[in-house]
């Protein structure tokens, strides 16, 4: 639509009119039809009021588009009210007033929606999950709210991202239609430039490539912990994926220089706990050779109840990590140190039955 078309249509009042009653449908509500003539014709083109009252006019037979409503009296509805008046009355609806009734607000008005989104929200882990409808879920379903929308459940997800002095605990995307919101999720955070302000990220074998679309948008400064669980297979090949994403290339002659220039890319993948089912003594030792790769590794957490109280494990994996270039402790048997390429540093690894810590520390 041009600006000028676009201009004529946002201020003649006879054809606003005659877009309402194109959408006129007498047998729906006038609530669905109104979401839906938003969905068309965008939300900021015509505001529920001026709606309504041609809505109301063809309901009762009366077609005149052509009525001049400027002769009409003006009234007033609530959402005229000054915001730090609406302030005061919302603290009357109890204690927990603005998570109770956050995404209710931001659906009635622009005013009602910018006051609702200055609320810091007082959740702290959220999860999306996408079926047939898409459920956001707060703190472990203390609170949940079913969507038909798409678009309503994302921007209430968005609105709370948003918010800078908000932290997650976790945040979490799921379900069979989860890759397709997750993307949507994407796609606004990437055009707004938002970050994901969390301190635990959970990655689990059959979701993580899903999950790791978020991981260029996840605050790493925020983030205390990754928990990398239930893993039963293609292990190695994340711990690869991820250890390349701990990475950028830098200009260099060769190979050998790029590898030499290589620089920290995030630090997102700093802290990890991971536990893992059903792997081999193999596995494990590729894992803690990628583990020893990453620049900004500062503590890992490996576990497997299935594989560590195995006779011959810790001795067997001692020997792997000494291949690495690591050493045992004379003190303390259990307790590797490898050298860290560069550095004064280096990560003390320790191996008992109940998993192989590996922990960066200074000399």
């Amino acid at each position: 639509m041009s600006s000028n078309l676009d201009e004529v249509c946002r201020t003649n009042q006879k054809i606003r009119a005659s877009f309402v009653l194109y959408h006129f449908r007498p047998e729906r509500s006038i609530f669905d039809s109104y979401h839906d003539f938003c969905k068309e014709m965008k939300p900021n083109f015509m505001d529920y009021l001026e709606f309504e009252f041609w809505w109301m006019r063809f309901s009762s037979g009366n077609f005149d588009i052509e009525y001049d409503r400027s002769q009409d009296p003006k009234y007033r509805t609530i959402t005229d009210l000054p915001v730090h008046l609406f302030q005061k009355i919302c603290e009357n609806l109890g204690e927990n007033y603005q998570n109770e009734y956050r995404f209710t607000l931001r659906r009635v008005c622009k005013s009602f929606r910018a006051l609702a989104d200055s609320w810091i929200p007082e959740f702290k882990k959220v999860s999306v999950f996408w079926y047939d409808d898409i459920e956001v879920s707060f703190d472990e379903k203390v609170r949940y709210y079913n969507y038909k929308d798409v678009n309503e459940a994302l921007s209430d997800v968005i609105s709370i991202i948003a918010h800078p002095k908000y932290e997650f605990e976790s945040f979490g995307v799921d379900g069979d239609s989860g890759t397709r919101f997750l993307k949507k999720i994407v796609q606004e955070l990437e055009s707004r430039k938002l970050k994901i302000q969390v301190y635990h990220i959970h990655l689990n074998f059959r979701t993580w490539k899903d999950q790791i679309l978020l991981s260029p948008f996840y605050q790493a400064e925020t983030v205390k912990m990754v928990y990398i669980e239930e893993w039963t297979r293609d292990i190695s090949k994340f711990m690869e994926e991820i250890c390349e994403s701990d990475q950028e290339e830098q200009p260099g002659s060769d190979e050998i220089q790029k590898i030499r220039n290589l620089k920290p890319k995030r630090i997102l993948f700093s802290r990890m706990e991971i536990t893992l089912r059903r792997v081999l003594i193999n596995d494990v030792t590729k894992i803690i050779k990628n583990l020893l790769q990453f620049s900004n590794l500062k503590y890992c957490l490996l576990k497997s109840a299935l594989l560590f109280t195995e006779s011959g494990f810790i001795d067997q994996s001692k020997v792997y990590i000494e291949r690495f270039g690591a050493k045992i402790q004379e003190d303390r048997p259990d307790i590797l140190h490898y050298p860290i390429p560069n550095s004064n540093d280096f990560f003390e690894i320790e191996v008992q039955t109940n998993g192989i810590r590996i922990e960066r520390k200074s000399a």
